[in-house]
């Protein structure tokens, strides 16, 4: 329990008899145990509590009730923030300057009425410095008068051309992108951190988080350097809804502790290294702005400006709990200057409430955000919606038709489209007008169309699919819809796959038979000859070129000024 007592022992006897005198209390003791125990029972007296607080100023009650309605705690950061710093003093100071009389803050006020006291503990935000108001003191206190801090944004015009309302119909962007990485994966010998055909246009931090994004769902994984798909959970994912495949990603990054946004915010520059960086918490920050999104217009278009405002105005401390604002370690990228203290609020936390709108929110489909006539303006989506859990799970999906295989190779997969089926299709067929990985959203409006072709075929085949696979699969998916055309080309293709090996050879010419022979049984040379076409000519892999000039120079067959042609 916290206690007057508890705090009142730290005091040294100048601070003690300096209360005392404050509140009109005479100590009739030198003894520091002794004076403790006296003043304890004094300012917990009823009347000298309600003496106390008449004679505080309006600016310090409400600093008290302030306090109050935070449950009697505050982080000392925070306090001083709002309500000034309490100055320094040593008891010659003290003596000298009486401060109760002249209070310099609506905190010093407080201070030295006995009312607040400072301590550190242990907090759901970490150890740190608090502003107390005894427990024993606080029930002799009134129910603070502070009204709670509503998080208020007015909602504003629609922007010019947008949309009645924010539908999710299809499949949203992010989806798509991560469709698109997985087909990369799955076709290709993969590496961490290469480009992705197809994204290369795409923000490299939205990249970034598809990557992220999948490792945390546990689709793809790293072996020996290449990168791999896990099948049971891509399956999963790719098999599921539209809404559910979104709603995965949101919720991968809503509790994702190793991604963080702060560090991923344009113009801003962390010092990763540094002690202040391990201790952070992306998920609280993340979790305290969707809680503050949630209570903001339901349907409404509002500006983003005011948005930030209300989370400074309400909530400024959202991604510090602890209110520490000097020891974290944020560089603007462009000049290098640190950004510290409460006044770079705007340029460290408003950038990230405006990165997180702008951006990752927008590319989640939680909010959609667009150009206003006096700035940036955002508005909830039907996902994000549900993501708040302001609306109820979309329903599930109807099963998906059939796909279509017409006689001229061409294949339908039709509205909305079943990603697992695209999947399989991009193993071994030709998407024709590829689906953009930019702003839009898939509606399915259109079906998607795939072109069965020799060359995606022998993609398929170089990866160990057999034709009879491909053949049994496109049988399902078209409920025995195979063209019979289509399944004689497919395997006529498969049947002729490897027949032919083509490699490019240079030609050896020399001029007797004796030199060609020579070659032929020196061990320098013989492993560099290849197929001998006739008593003076023989085929040299290309590979074999440099090396065997080499050797025929330290033999004395060229001279060392001779100029390299293709040919020997």
């Amino acid at each position: 329990m916290d206690d007057l007592r508890r705090f009142l022992v730290d005091y040294d006897l100048a601070m003690l008899r300096a209360l005392a005198r404050n509140r009109g209390i005479a100590l009739i003791t030198n003894v520091h145990t002794e004076a403790v125990e006296q003043l304890a029972l004094a300012l917990r007296d009823p009347v000298s509590v309600r003496t106390a607080l008449a004679r505080l100023s309006p600016e310090a009650r409400r600093a008290l009730d302030t306090l109050l309605a935070a449950g009697g705690r505050m982080r000392a950061p925070q306090f001083a923030r709002a309500f000034g710093q309490v100055r320094p003093m040593g008891p010659g100071r003290l003596e000298r300057e009486e401060p109760w009389r002249q209070p310099a803050s609506s905190a010093e006020e407080l201070w030295y009425a006995g009312l607040i006291y400072r301590a550190f503990a242990q907090h759901d935000g970490g150890p740190g410095e608090f502003v107390f108001v005894p427990d024993d003191l606080r029930s002799l206190l009134p129910e603070p008068h502070q009204p709670e801090a509503r998080f208020r944004v007015e909602p504003v015009p629609p922007p010019e051309g947008a949309p009645a309302t924010a539908g999710d119909e299809g499949h949203s962007p992010l989806v798509l992108d991560l469709f698109a990485y997985l087909v990369h994966v799955q076709t290709h010998d993969a590496r961490p951190g290469r480009p992705l055909p197809g994204l290369a246009g795409a923000d490299q931090d939205r990249l970034d988080l598809v990557r992220h994004l999948a490792a945390q769902l546990g689709l793809v994984v790293q072996e020996e350097g290449l990168l791999r798909l896990v099948a049971a959970p891509v399956k999963r994912w790719l098999v599921a809804s539209p809404a559910r495949q979104l709603a995965a990603l949101q919720e991968a990054w809503r509790d994702d502790s190793a991604w963080i946004d702060l560090c991923h915010v344009p113009g801003l520059a962390c010092d990763e290294a540094t002690p202040w960086l391990h201790r952070y918490d992306p998920v609280a920050a993340r979790r305290a702005l969707l809680s503050l999104l949630a209570r903001g217009p339901a349907g409404d278009w509002w500006s983003v400006d005011a948005f930030v405002d209300a989370v400074r105005q309400v909530h400024p401390d959202f991604q510090r709990p602890d209110g520490d604002y000097d020891s974290w370690y944020i560089r603007d990228a462009e000049s290098g200057d640190y950004l510290s203290s409460f006044q770079s609020w705007d340029a460290v936390e408003g950038a990230l409430v405006r990165d997180v709108l702008a951006r990752v929110l927008s590319w989640l489909d939680v909010v959609q955000a667009a150009p206003g006539a006096d700035g940036s303006v955002a508005r909830l989506t039907a996902a994000g919606r549900r993501f708040l859990e302001l609306a109820p799970a979309a329903p599930e999906a109807a099963p998906s038709p059939s796909l279509t295989i017409r006689p001229d190779m061409l294949v339908e997969v039709p509205p909305p489209a079943n990603l697992y089926t695209c999947f399989q299709l991009e193993r071994f067929a030709d998407a024709v007008g590829r689906r953009a990985a930019g702003p839009g959203r898939a509606t399915g409006a259109e079906p998607w169309r795939y072109r069965l072709t020799v060359g995606g075929l022998g993609r398929a085949l170089g990866r160990g699919v057999r034709v009879e696979q491909v053949l049994a699969f496109l049988r399902q998916a078209s409920d025995d819809g195979l063209p019979v055309n289509v399944a004689g080309q497919l395997q006529l293709w498969a049947g002729r796959y490897g027949q032919v090996e083509l490699e490019e050879m240079a030609l050896l010419t020399v001029r007797s038979e004796r030199v060609l022979k020579e070659l032929s049984v020196l061990p320098e040379t013989w492993p560099l000859i290849g197929r001998i076409l006739s008593p003076t000519t023989a085929l040299i892999r290309k590979a074999h070129l440099p090396r065997l000039r080499k050797v025929l120079r330290e033999l004395g067959f060229l001279p060392f000024d001779q100029h390299e042609p293709d040919q020997l």
